[in-house]
């Protein structure tokens, strides 16, 4: 799954917001751009938990649409 994160400034905000991700039970792996402002996620983990938990950590996130 990709996401579409907002907020992110630094390699500080990447390694933040890849650290709450591979946190999430399910997922297996998790790949943050700065440039591109993006998320991809690989697992069993549901798209809201990904977007709530980002969101509560102060990245918008919204799922990206193929």
């Amino acid at each position: 799954m990709k996401f579409k994160v907002e907020k992110m400034m630094c390699g500080g905000c990447v390694n933040n917001v890849k650290t709450k991700l591979e946190a999430l039970e399910g997922v297996t792996s998790a790949k943050v751009e700065l440039e591109s402002a993006s998320a991809e996620v690989a697992g069993s983990v549901d798209a809201q938990t990904v977007i709530d938990t980002l969101s509560a950590a102060g990245y918008p996130t919204t799922l990206q649409e193929d």
